[in-house]
Formats: structure tokens, sequence, C-alpha cells
């Protein structure tokens, strides 16, 4: 009996050493899953407890939200209407993400002056000048011109519909001409001024005297700031330099200092078959931008500037007919021309008011946006080297057209601002005349 009770004591201890054994792996392995469940879910978080950087995973989720900010960065810095260099930074044109710290943006390095109202001569609530995307070519250079005039007096500028809105000014806010753009280069007085807009340099300080004309190409001949290829100017060369804004002189003195408001002679020729026009040539008086000729003798006497770099090229004109009504293209200013037929004296338009109406109201070829060409946009219809009609433009009439700009010339004996410019294609002279004179339109329209 004492045997057998002994037998299951042993028994029954070894029971209970076997279940314990067992218990014992059961928790470790509960341990072990308990570990790895604890492990994931510090994996989840942003900072393990030792300072580890976050997962993987989480930072290609901060990279894709990085990159797509990135992205629509880009995206705005390629819009088209922000590529030009107008140094005229818009408000919230492009925003920047509040939320991107990348250190991509740059602030902005032109900010607009709230107070800066050089821009604008004319209202204080007149938009911006806009800087269009268009060729840089002498057409589509702005006049300069800033104010707004009826037939007998300087005004506010009026709104669309009113009588007289069309004018130059007015377009040119409107981002359909390009402002001059000088620099200075070099140093002392043989300073050049350069055109940013057609490359072209200039001799900042002309000579003093007068010189007769082959006396003023042989002094552009002549070495000028330690170099040569100097030229005298063609006369839309000439005429790119005037500012119809200004006169006495009429160009920018800050770059064309102590520029005389006087006669400067051109390169070429007048190009009349008439036997008492030989020998001549044309000239560019600076007094407002008036363009004529002379006879090349040596009692004609004049200034002279000489310029350096590639010539200007002229029009190129080809017609086409849209919706039944013919149209004329220039391929260089990119300008669409009106082209219909004109005859002498029945097709005149009787004053500048009315001429600007005109051009306003028109619908031409399926289109109602045609304006008044401006005084260097209807230059581009002038070949300096044909007369009678000095153009090519097809079907050019030997009259006087008239253009949107007035003569910014006062004083107190002169009230030439009552008088607006014209181009007369019989020879290419440009000149003013009053604004209730009977004229000719051709509307241009880009």
């Amino acid at each position: 009996m004492k045997k057998f009770n002994l037998l299951f004591i042993l028994a029954l201890s070894a029971f209970f050493v076997f279940s314990c054994s067992s218990n014992d792996d059961e928790k470790e392995e509960l341990t072990d899953t308990d570990s790895s469940e604890v492990q994931d879910a510090d994996n989840n978080g942003d900072t393990l407890p030792d300072g580890s950087d976050t997962s993987s995973e989480s930072d290609d989720s901060d990279t894709s939200d990085t990159a797509i900010t990135d992205n629509d960065i880009t995206d705005t810095d390629d819009d088209p209407d922000t590529t030009q260099d107008s140094g005229d930074s818009q408000p919230d044109k492009n925003p920047t993400d509040p939320t991107d710290d990348s250190g991509d943006s740059q602030p902005d390095e032109n900010p607009a002056d709230p107070t800066d109202d050089s821009d604008t001569d004319t209202n204080d609530d007149d938009p911006e000048i806009i800087i269009p995307d268009i060729p840089v070519v002498f057409g589509n250079i702005c006049t300069g011109q800033t104010k707004c005039y009826s037939e007998t007096a300087e005004i506010t500028c009026p709104a669309e519909g009113e009588p007289f809105f069309g004018q130059d000014v007015q377009y040119a806010k409107k981002g359909k001409c390009i402002p001059q753009k000088f620099t200075v280069k070099g140093s002392g007085d043989e300073k050049i001024v350069f055109d940013e807009n057609l490359k072209l340099e200039w001799q900042q300080k002309i000579p003093e005297g007068e010189f007769d004309w082959q006396s003023a190409a042989n002094y552009c001949g002549q070495e000028y700031a330690g170099s040569y290829g100097w030229r005298l100017p063609t006369p839309k060369e000439l005429l790119s330099i005037v500012d119809n804004g200004k006169f006495d002189p009429a160009i920018n003195t800050d770059y064309f200092p102590d520029t005389n408001d006087e006669w400067f002679w051109t390169s070429a020729d007048f190009a009349s078959t008439e036997s008492y026009d030989s020998g001549k040539a044309w000239f560019v008086r600076f007094d407002s931008g008036f363009l004529s000729h002379k006879k090349k003798t040596e009692s004609e006497k004049m200034h002279v500037r000489c310029v350096r770099g590639t010539t200007l090229p002229d029009g190129e004109f080809e017609t086409q007919t849209i919706g039944g009504d013919e149209v004329v293209k220039d391929s260089v200013t990119g300008l669409m021309w009106q082209k219909r037929e004109l005859k002498d004296n029945t097709d005149e338009i009787g004053s500048f008011e009315a001429a600007l109406s005109y051009c306003e109201k028109l619908t031409y070829a399926g289109f109602s946006d045609w304006r008044l060409p401006n005084k260097n946009e209807l230059t581009t219809l002038a070949d300096y080297g044909k007369y009678h009609p000095a153009s090519a433009f097809p079907g050019m009439i030997n009259r006087s057209f008239r253009t949107s700009t007035s003569n910014a010339k006062k004083s107190p004996t002169s009230d030439d601002w009552k008088n607006a410019w014209y181009v007369t294609f019989y020879e290419g002279v440009i000149n003013f005349e009053g604004k209730s004179t009977a004229d000719f339109v051709r509307c241009v329209r880009r």
C-alpha cells in the first residue's frame, strides 16, 4: 500500500512538472507575439523610442506631397503670360504655396511699389502697361505717347465708347506695343546707348557742330568707344529713338543727354525720280519727330548720331481674303491691315475723332478689334527705297493716312497737340496736321 502511494505521488509530481513546463512555453510564445506587435506599432509612429528616423513608408508619403507642390509651382512659372521680363510684378499672379518651405521659391525681386506712378502719366486708375509677347521689331515699339487729347486740348483718357477713345497711349497700356528700353555701356565721353529691344548700339554723345551729309557719313566711319562699324542710321532706325511723349527734344534725355532739338541726317537717299529732288537725303527733326528730306549739298548742314548693328527690316506683306474681305498681313510685325479700295477724296474721313471712331466701330473680315494705327505702326508701311508710292504695301495710294498719335509738343506760342501725326505715302514724309483736317484711314489689328 505504501509502495502504491509512493508511486502515485511520484506520478502526480511528474504531471505537475510537465504541466508547468508547458505553461512556460506558451507564455514565451505569447511574449514573442506581443513584442512583434509592439514593434510594428512603434514603426507606424513618427519617432521611435531610440530617436530613429520615421519609417520609409512615412517618408514616401511626405516626398509625394512635396513633389505635387513643386509641380504646381513649376506649372505656374511656365505660364506664357509670365515669361516676359517686364520688371513689373503682378499681385497674386503666381502665388506661392504658404505650406511649402522647401526653399525653392524666391521672394519677388521686383516688388511693385504701390506709390510708383512712373508708368502712367494719365489717370491714376489706368491699368499698368502690359508687356506683350509680340515680335520685337520697330513697328511694335511704343511711340512714347503718355496722354490723351481732343481736337483742341489735353483731356482725361476716355472710356471705351466715348468720343476720342482708341488713342495711341490707350492701346499701349493694353499691351499692343513694347515700351522703349535702353541701357548705357562704357564710361567717359564715349558711352554707348544699347537698345535692348532692337539690339542697336547708339553713340550717346554727339559731336559738336553741324555736318553736310558726306561729312556726316565720313564721321560715322571713324572709331568710337574703341571700335569701328559705326554708320549713319536709316530713317526707321533714327525714328526708333524718337519719344513722342516728349518734345524739344523728342527723346529720352536720361539716355541721350544734350540732344539738339534740331535736324539729324539719315543714311537714306530720297528715292524721288523728279529732277528737282535729285541729291536729297532723309533727316529727322528732334523737336517733335518730324521726317523729311533735304539736299546733300555742302551748304545743307545737320547734326549726326551714329549707330551700329543689323539694319532694321522693312515689312513683308501678303494679301489674304477672309470672310469675303481682303486683308494684308505683315510677317515682320505680325500686324493685320485692312485692305479696301480707296479713291481720291471720296474715302477720306473728316477729323481725328471720326477716324478713331471709324476703326473702333469697324467689323471687317469677321473681326471687330480694329483700331487706328499709331505713328510707328503706320510708318512700317513706308519703304524709303521706293517712290510714288513710297511703299510695298499692296494697292497703296499716293495719299496721306492718319495715325492715333497726337503731337505732344506745346509751348506758350504753339498748340501743336491740336495736331495729329500722319504719313504721306506719295513720298514717305511724316508730319502733323490739324485734327479737323480730312485724311485717309487704314485700320490695323494684331
